[in-house]
């Protein structure tokens, strides 16, 4: 960032930022894991992200043009990520489940449970933060 002079006879001096910034990583989505203790559960699939994410740009651009098109465009959009979005957490709390009911039948191993409980852990904190 560069400062203009007060004086117009003062050169120009660079202002320092006041936090260092480091380059952002980009984030990939999450690859999918059939563990209940995986990394986390895949939230959208880097094509289909970058897919709602141009049609997000497009419908904000569209706005000046066509106010009401590009609200028309954006409702729909939220609608497909939220079905999206609740197709992939139905998912991952079936496999969940899968991990500490076998067949039915609760399981009582701490081990198998206290994966699970990371699991359920993962995704409810990822959920509560948005």
């Amino acid at each position: 960032m560069v400062t203009a002079p007060t004086d117009p006879t003062d050169p120009i001096e660079p202002i320092e930022p006041l936090e260092p910034t480091a380059p952002a990583a980009p984030a990939a989505p999450a690859q999918p894991s059939s563990t209940p203790n995986g990394p986390s559960f895949p939230v959208l699939p880097k094509d289909v992200h970058d897919k709602l994410v141009q049609r997000l740009r497009y419908s904000v651009s569209g706005f000046v043009d066509s106010p009401r098109g590009a609200v028309e465009e954006a409702d729909t959009l939220l609608t497909e990520v939220v079905t999206r979005l609740t197709d992939l957490l139905a998912e991952r709390r079936a496999t969940l489940r899968a991990a500490w009911h076998e067949n039915d039948a609760a399981v009582s191993e701490t081990e198998e449970l206290r994966l699970a409980m990371r699991g359920y852990r993962n995704v409810l904190e990822r959920l509560i933060s948005i």
